[in-house]
């Protein structure tokens, strides 16, 4: 793969490089908003890993002047804030990804492999992944396991979900209209011996929550008082 970094802080960067590079991968650094664009608009990478705060352009400036343009690398984008809201800013202008700092550098690379294996073959190739099969359907709203994304037909959005939410939603999904225990859902995610906090469930389910109004699905995720949640149509 050729992979795109960019990104002020020197150190880090040259260690992702050098990451990349050790597993066989091409890696290029550009330092700065207005060189990282230009390099991203001029040659052709396989996936781009794009910093948010950023001299001469910010990241989501970048990324927005890419999209306009046609370009549809995959990008990740990194950053140093955690808002969702700051996210959901980074999937509506078109990232595929988005991983908060610090981060380990292995979850880095297969995340960016993943996005990578998109691009192989060109932007005709990664188009028509995103139209694949393997995907579930509620509703107008759909959740692909090839690429993660949830969407809604109706509005054309999407939004890409983090691991733990695909997984989420996608027991809900293979058990739409039913309840779900609080327990079933830990067991779920995080396995019989977890120590995941009691209410690490409530707050997974408050992301879901805010991305499926973010694209404008008609289906709810409803909390049943004393029994768990359940996914359904709204209205």
């Amino acid at each position: 793969m050729k992979i795109l970094i960019i990104d002020d802080e020197f150190n880090m960067a040259d260690m992702v490089k050098d990451f990349f590079l050790s597993k066989g991968d091409t890696a290029v650094v550009c330092t700065d908003g207005i060189s990282g664009y230009s390099k991203a608009a001029s040659e052709k990478f396989d996936a781009i890993v794009l910093d948010v705060m950023l001299p001469g352009m910010d990241g989501f400036e970048i990324l927005k002047k890419l999209r306009e343009k046609g370009n549809l690398t995959p990008v990740l984008m990194l950053t140093a804030r955690s808002a969702l809201e700051d996210k959901l800013d980074g999937f509506s202008k078109g990232a595929q990804d988005y991983l908060t700092k610090p981060f380990e550098i292995e979850e880095l690379y297969a995340r960016i492999r993943v996005l990578g294996m998109k691009a192989m073959g060109g932007d005709k190739a990664y188009v028509s992944n995103e139209k694949a099969s393997n995907s579930m359907a509620f509703g107008d709203t759909s959740l692909s396991a090839l690429s993660r994304d949830l969407s809604c037909s109706a509005t054309g959005k999407k939004v890409l979900l983090p691991t733990k939410e695909y997984l989420l939603m996608e027991l809900f999904f293979n058990n739409k209209e039913q309840i779900l225990s609080k327990e079933q859902i830990t067991e779920h995610i995080w396995g019989y011996e977890s120590d995941a906090e009691y209410n690490h469930e409530e707050v997974y389910i408050s992301f879901l929550r805010k991305k499926l109004k973010f694209i404008g699905s008609d289906l709810m995720i409803e909390t049943i008082r004393g029994a768990g949640y359940r996914l359904r149509k709204e209205g």
